[in-house]
């Protein structure tokens, strides 16, 4: 209903709370002076008679009667400041009620409308519980100085009938103005619970969508691992062999050949690789998952990069144990990386692949050999596969530093724990990667 009314006093031009408070102050002006004339009709017909007035009486001169449609616009012209100053308002509207009843004769008593919407904005506008008081305070004030004044006339000279009569006015005068105040500042309460809840749902919008669009950056992220984990690791396999055919293809057409069946073979395992991960990102039902690679898988990782001509000495120290499965596939595809960056960028120059199980973590540690000017000796920003090494081991707990070391050579240094935390889903950070690294 307001927000129809307000729609409608839009359209006419009246958009400022101001305004919409000069249109109430014109209606209930209106209304006020509407309501005067008809009970004064009433006082002067025959059931005025019961009051001491009927047909022929004279109920108030034209005089009284213009002075008080005077009072009663300028009570509802009041109105137009009941928000910015409500207590003002109502101590304005009540003087002028008490002007009003000044005036009148003791039969005709008359609430003027702007009283009870003063006291109402009272409530609703004027700060918690002062509009209650304010209300109380008026109601006393009006019955106070309608009595000095002399305003209404008594039911005897008796001190009994005095203050009964009295007392029934401040009754009735709080009654009208509390129960005002109290509708106030009752939908002043709900006004601001209401603004409150919906605080509360543009916060928990915006949290929601900051969730969103972070689960949106991690699942872009993860894609990205994933499909240069399958991809980059074959593909520089394909690259390498297809050079070395090319170097055999005239002195040893034998061992070109097997180069080339490696290269379909590699090239075939790829493509299934990325069907399964596509499958997987689209949610289709029909893509089984394949298991995730384990260490049990690292020798054969190791075979593969052997027979693209790559020399791997691998060792390891300490008894291996069981590891959590996301540990152990970070492990294998943190090797893999590093294995395409050493065949890739240090191609035909030995790799050593080094595991230490210690107590608490296990340290994986594979070195290079790598040529000058070759990509990331200069020690700059770190490439993808780096940060992508260094979000999977932060993901599981781990660290990894990537750099050269004195001597020239590039090591990567990846180190786990042999329980991985229950749940690390905050941002990583980026690897350690410095251009000169201690070892």
């Amino acid at each position: 209903m307001t927000l129809t009314l307000r729609r409608w006093l839009a359209a006419l031009g009246v958009r400022t709370e101001t305004g919409r408070d000069a249109v109430l102050a014109g209606v209930v002006a209106l209304v006020s002076v509407a309501l005067f004339l008809g009970v004064e009709r009433v006082v002067v017909s025959d059931a005025g008679s019961a009051f001491g007035a009927g047909p022929g009486a004279v109920v108030v001169t034209t005089g009284e009667r213009v002075a008080v449609l005077v009072v009663l616009v300028a009570q509802a012209a009041c109105l137009v400041v009941r928000r910015r100053f409500p207590v003002m308002c109502l101590a304005l509207t009540v003087a002028g009620q008490v002007a009003l009843l000044a005036i009148l004769p003791s039969y005709l008593s008359f609430q003027a409308p702007a009283t009870l919407v003063s006291a109402y904005s009272a409530g609703a506008y004027a700060p918690r519980r002062r509009g209650l008081v304010a209300a109380a305070a008026a109601a006393a004030g009006q019955a106070l100085l309608l009595f000095a004044l002399g305003g209404v006339g008594t039911l005897g000279t008796s001190g009994a009938a005095y203050a009964a009569q009295a007392s029934g006015a401040l009754l009735n005068a709080l009654a009208t103005y509390l129960v005002a105040a109290l509708v106030g500042e009752y939908v002043a309460t709900r006004r601001s619970l209401l603004t409150e809840l919906r605080d509360r749902v543009r916060r928990a919008e915006r949290e929601r969508e900051a969730l969103a669009a972070s689960a949106v950056l991690e699942e872009r992220g993860r894609m990205a691992r994933e499909l240069h984990d399958v991809a980059a690791h074959h593909l520089s396999g394909i690259v390498v062999q297809a050079a070395a055919a090319e170097r055999l293809v005239d002195r040893d057409p034998e061992q070109a050949k097997e180069s080339m069946r490696r290269i379909r073979a590699q090239g075939r395992e790829t493509l299934d690789n990325l069907r399964l991960v596509v499958g997987l990102l689209r949610g289709s039902g029909a893509a089984e998952p394949a298991p995730q690679p384990t260490l049990d898988d690292v020798p054969a990782l190791l075979d593969d990069a052997r027979a693209a001509g790559a020399v791997v000495r691998d060792e390891v120290r300490g008894d291996p144990w069981d590891l959590p499965p996301a540990v152990q596939l970070t492990v294998f595809r943190v090797l893999q990386e590093a294995l395409s960056n050493a065949r890739r960028h240090g191609p035909g120059r030995p790799v050593d692949v080094l595991r230490e199980y210690g107590p608490t973590d296990l340290v994986l540690t594979v070195r290079n050999a790598v040529p000058a000017g070759a990509p990331g000796s200069a020690g700059g920003p770190p490439g993808h596969g780096v940060i992508g090494m260094g979000e999977r081991a932060a993901m599981v707990g781990g660290t990894l530093a990537a750099g050269l070391l004195p001597d020239g050579a590039w090591r990567v240094r990846l180190t786990v724990p042999r329980s991985a935390p229950p749940d690390r889903r905050a941002a990583p950070a980026h690897p350690s990667t410095t251009g000169k690294e201690n070892p």
